[in-house]
């Protein structure tokens, strides 16, 4: 007798191993897919990240380009693109950029970089998610205030040797061009200049600061009260003085071709007078730097009046700054020389005085010897970054066009 089997319908009914192999199934490909989404996602946030500091250095790149006044449009952009592409290259990238735009804004003296970047998905396909375009932008302004600022430039003999004077030419020259670009800005920017070597050469006022109808090669030394460190205007009892004056040597050397010019926005005026320079005499450092103060101080708007006037002080939209250049030590004081702590301390106090007032106070050594010069020059600077050191032609225009780009205040806006 055959033996068939016997089904029991309630145990088939309640077996549910087959049930979990369905429900483990879908799990996997449900988690397969969060994975591959987090995966891509991570892809995403890399591009992303990568894009936006390539367009965040486009934008600083083509700001400090904006700040040239001889570049072009086109050289600015240029100028975006290489940066962007070279920061888009530097680390692995999944992305493809699929449009690149660089908007000039002269008038507001802006520059806007946007990118627009595509990522394929990988596992996201399952999703149906095929790829992901996202947008990026970023900008650069200049912060508009109005900028008054001297520069206490240092023409003595040792300015004469190895090209270090046309060095400085050329520097003075690049941020002339940057703070006074050929298209104009749409603040006032002025500037002032203040040779120095043995003494100042005042030009035309230097009858009203030294109280002296005619003083010899209109050359300027030290105050009456050389102690007294202040910017008040030249009058009875603090006239600068002259040779003749009591306690100038009667042989100090005056220079003949390089004079102060009060703050003006005269371009031209800057260039032909810093190609004038000639280089002879010692190194006076704290006149230079007591006639860069006197050039912005607004407690001389008497002296130099009209256009030339410096604003007043903390008015809240003017940057004052002053530039104080040397490639040596501070040496002489009254005409004369071996007066190195005396000069250097001078400056120092004046420097600080000028602090207060809310000068900024860059400083440039150019192919120092001496570490005192370089002490003397770390000590006057507003903060320990206003200190620059050259020691070739280039590296010095490198931070004149550092000092007017921070002037500027370049910054991010977006």
């Amino acid at each position: 007798m055959a033996h068939f089997p016997t089904f029991r319908t309630a145990a088939f009914r309640d077996d549910e191993r087959g049930g979990v192999a369905i429900i483990f199934a879908l799990s996997v490909i449900v988690i397969t897919m969060f994975a591959g989404l987090a995966i891509d996602y991570s892809r995403i946030n890399h591009e992303h990240n990568r894009a936006v500091m390539a367009a965040d250095a486009a934008a600083l790149a083509a700001g400090k380009a904006l700040l040239d006044g001889r570049l072009t449009d086109a050289d600015v952009i240029e100028r975006a693109r290489s940066y962007f592409d070279q920061n888009m290259k530097v680390a692995e990238h999944f992305g493809t950029v699929r449009g690149f735009d660089v908007k000039i804004d002269r008038t507001n003296s802006g520059v806007t970089v946007s990118a627009t970047v595509e990522v394929p998905m990988t596992l996201g396909r399952l999703a149906g998610i095929n790829n992901v375009v996202f947008p990026i932008t970023a900008a650069t302004a200049f912060k508009q205030q109005d900028i008054e600022l001297s520069m206490a430039l240092d023409v003595t003999g040792s300015m004469g040797g190895s090209g270090k004077l046309d060095a400085l030419k050329s520097a003075a020259n690049d941020l002339f061009d940057i703070l006074l670009p050929d298209g104009g800005t749409p603040n006032m920017v002025r500037i002032a200049l203040a040779p120095y070597s043995s003494g100042v050469n005042a030009g035309r006022y230097a009858p009203t600061v030294t109280g002296r109808a005619s003083p010899p090669g209109n050359c300027t030394y030290e105050r009456e009260r050389i102690n007294d460190v202040s910017d008040s205007a030249p009058a009875n009892g603090s006239y600068l003085k002259a040779v003749g004056s009591p306690g100038i040597y009667g042989g100090a050397y005056c220079p003949d071709t390089s004079r102060i010019v009060p703050l003006t926005n005269d371009k031209s005026l800057l260039h032909s007078e810093v190609q004038s320079y000639e280089a002879n005499g010692s190194t006076a450092g704290h006149l230079g730097t007591q006639w860069g103060w006197y050039l912005i101080s607004p407690n001389w708007a008497g002296v130099f009046s009209g256009r030339n006037a410096p604003t007043a002080y903390n008015d809240k939209k003017t940057i004052k700054a002053m530039i104080l250049m040397t490639d040596g030590e501070f040496n002489t004081v009254a005409g004369r020389g071996d007066y190195a702590g005396k000069s250097s301390k001078i400056a120092v106090s004046y420097c600080k005085a000028m602090r207060a007032q809310g000068i900024k106070v860059y400083t440039v050594g150019f192919q120092l010897e001496e570490a005192s010069a370089r002490q003397t020059l770390k000590d006057c600077a507003s903060e320990p970054q206003n200190f620059f050191e050259a020691t070739s032609g280039s590296q010095l225009r490198d931070a004149f066009k550092a000092i007017a780009e921070q002037i500027n205040n370049l910054r991010l806006t977006s």
